[in-house]
């Protein structure tokens, strides 16, 4: 019989954590390849001193717009963007097959079938989607520390580290928002829908509030801006920060238990 929902899950998750490390592995290795490039040629920061504000604020990461520096450039190319995407993707499609996938695939009376509750599924499911984003987080930190260290980009290993987690945590909160989804609707398109629409409307609100004062304050209230606010690559990562980030990931968590021990499977 299935005792324990968190290590079944996670061997589910084996190839898929597999090939995203081999994803994050080769983007990494490619825009650290570039780098060299970028850093000997001036006048690109001068070029970039002439993009629109609205620009900037889109693609720069935390602090200001620098591709010559290997803070700016990792910043900019990397964290500013594709880092969060790509983790907040593989994070959202495991919230989603928790508990929504195994309903739609017909599987979840033969997982309740176990004696397994129904809390303790959820929090399982839980637990191997957060620990799915922390060894896809410890794959990106090491071979960001190899290649920072290989094209000489003076970047701490402590800051590296700092701005991974803080992309873990981001990622981590909008995995928890695509359980609750699921627990709530049963329905995978849903649990994907909702957290990627609350996704894009972070970093919008976020990129803009700089920009727009109407939205200033609201930009606070989104989880992308206190993955930047800190300048984690520069300065590490606030605690205040993580702790929001953190704290969005694991109410979520929370809400799916009680969302889901709740709700007639039947319906």
């Amino acid at each position: 019989m299935l005792r324990n929902v968190y290590l079944k899950s996670l061997r589910d998750m084996r190839r898929s954590i597999v090939w995203w490390s081999l994803g994050l592995i080769a983007m990494t290795a490619l825009m650290i390849a570039v780098y060299p490039t970028i850093r000997d040629n001036p006048d690109l920061n001068k070029l970039v001193e002439n993009y629109p504000e609205a620009l900037k604020a889109f693609i720069a990461f935390g602090g200001d717009l620098d591709y010559t520096s290997g803070a700016g450039y990792l910043g900019s190319e990397l964290f500013a963007f594709m880092v969060p995407l790509l983790l907040s993707i593989a994070a959202i499609g495991a919230g989603a097959r928790a508990t929504a996938g195994e309903e739609e695939g017909g599987t979840i009376d033969l997982l309740l079938a176990n004696p397994v509750s129904r809390q303790r599924l959820v929090f399982e499911k839980a637990a191997a989607l957060a620990t799915e984003v922390v060894l896809l987080a410890v794959v990106l930190w090491i071979s960001l520390l190899v290649g920072v260290e290989i094209v000489g980009m003076n970047i701490s290993a402590a800051n590296l580290a700092a701005a991974t987690v803080g992309a873990a945590l981001l990622a981590f909160s909008f995995g928890a928002i695509a359980l609750l989804a699921g627990a709530v609707s049963g329905r995978r398109s849903v649990a994907i829908g909702v957290p990627t629409a609350l996704g894009v409307a972070a970093y919008l609100v976020s990129s803009l509030g700089s920009l727009v004062d109407s939205l200033e304050f609201a930009s606070k209230a989104s989880p992308y801006y206190h993955y930047v606010a800190s300048d984690p690559l520069r300065q590490g990562l606030g605690l205040g920060h993580a702790g929001f980030l953190l704290g969005v990931g694991v109410l979520a968590s929370g809400l799916a238990v009680l969302a889901f021990e709740r709700r007639d499977l039947a319906a």
